[in-house]
């Protein structure tokens, strides 16, 4: 038999550069700076642009947190910061996908305010962000060898997540640690504690009231409080990092706008504040440890109901 060849074909730090790399070039207008070739595909809230338009002439100033997940198989990387155009203020995750040292995939994903000035249903996300400056060590810890997921594991736990929030009715599998903390859009929601002093009846940060962030993960799935999310599709698992137990997934959130008065697990009634048909196109990351999600985080823009992401599914991938 012929030597095994490893499956490593990528570095960390070699995935982070090229990715600065894009980062840079976006808010200095010059895509030298980027590994890019004629092949190099990029999109922009799943729209395929040309490079040098959409960003690529707005971006103006990079924010201080940068999070970077890396698959050390498959050349994808993905990056959650914050971005500045103008005077408005954005959330932004951008994946890339390199071989050989060139670009030939650019997603990114932007989460910037309601240009028609509609609520925002996390008006403080990118200041929060940044005020958390870098990702706490409960994601950026290796994990044991000895105690290591493998891949195909790794992305079976984090579908489950996706599978207990879709049509959640409080009864499914949750794979939460008690102490699982997740960030959506720069706010934590969950476990926070001392927001019932705060608005009664809503939050200034998210769209939770502070009773439900006062809950762990599990017990919000418990509840059976998301129902209003109807579907969740183009589950697409870009990163898996076994050294550090994570999984970043690029998805669609439905919501038909039909769920409008239901029940909670517990038969209380619930009145659904979504009316109409949206879409939340998100990137979700998540840490597992011992076969439980101990952290979560998030960034998701509204979009038009059941809009596509502009890439295609790949083997593992759920439709």
């Amino acid at each position: 038999m012929g030597r095994r060849t490893s499956l490593v074909h990528y570095t960390r730090k070699g995935l982070d550069r090229l990715t600065d790399g894009v980062l840079t070039a976006l808010v200095t207008r010059d895509p030298a700076y980027a590994a890019i070739s004629p092949r190099t595909r990029y999109t922009e809230n799943g729209q395929q642009l040309a490079i040098g338009d959409g960003l690529w002439g707005s971006a103006d100033r990079l924010g201080s947190y940068r999070h970077h997940f890396g698959d050390m198989v498959n050349g994808n990387a993905v990056t959650f910061t914050s971005i500045t155009e103008g005077d408005v203020r954005s959330l932004l995750v951008i994946r890339i996908k390199a071989k050989d040292g060139v670009l030939l995939e650019i997603e990114t994903i932007v989460a910037r305010p309601d240009p028609m000035g509609g609520r925002n249903p996390f008006p403080k996300g990118p200041e929060m962000l940044d005020a958390m400056l870098k990702p706490d060590k409960g994601w950026t810890d290796a994990i044991m060898p000895s105690k290591r997921i493998g891949r195909g594991d790794l992305r079976r736990i984090a579908n489950l997540y996706f599978a207990g929030l879709e049509n959640n009715d409080g009864k499914g599998e949750y794979p939460f640690a008690e102490d699982c903390i997740r960030i959506e859009n720069g706010s934590r929601t969950t476990a926070v504690k001392g927001r019932r002093k705060r608005a009664a009846k809503g939050d200034p940060e998210t769209p939770y009231v502070p009773d439900f962030r006062a809950m762990s993960a599990k017990q919000q799935f418990e509840t059976g409080f998301f129902r209003f999310v109807t579907r969740i599709r183009e589950r697409r698992f870009v990163v898996t990092d076994e050294e550090l137990g994570v999984v970043v997934a690029l998805a669609f959130f439905d919501h038909n706008g039909t769920v409008r008065d239901y029940q909670l697990a517990d038969g209380t009634p619930v009145k659904g504040n979504l009316k109409t048909p949206f879409s939340w196109q998100i990137a979700e990351a998540f840490r597992i440890e011992e076969g439980k999600f101990t952290r979560i985080e998030a960034i998701m823009a509204a979009c038009p109901y059941g809009m596509k992401s502009g890439w295609p599914m790949a083997t593992g991938d759920i439709a």
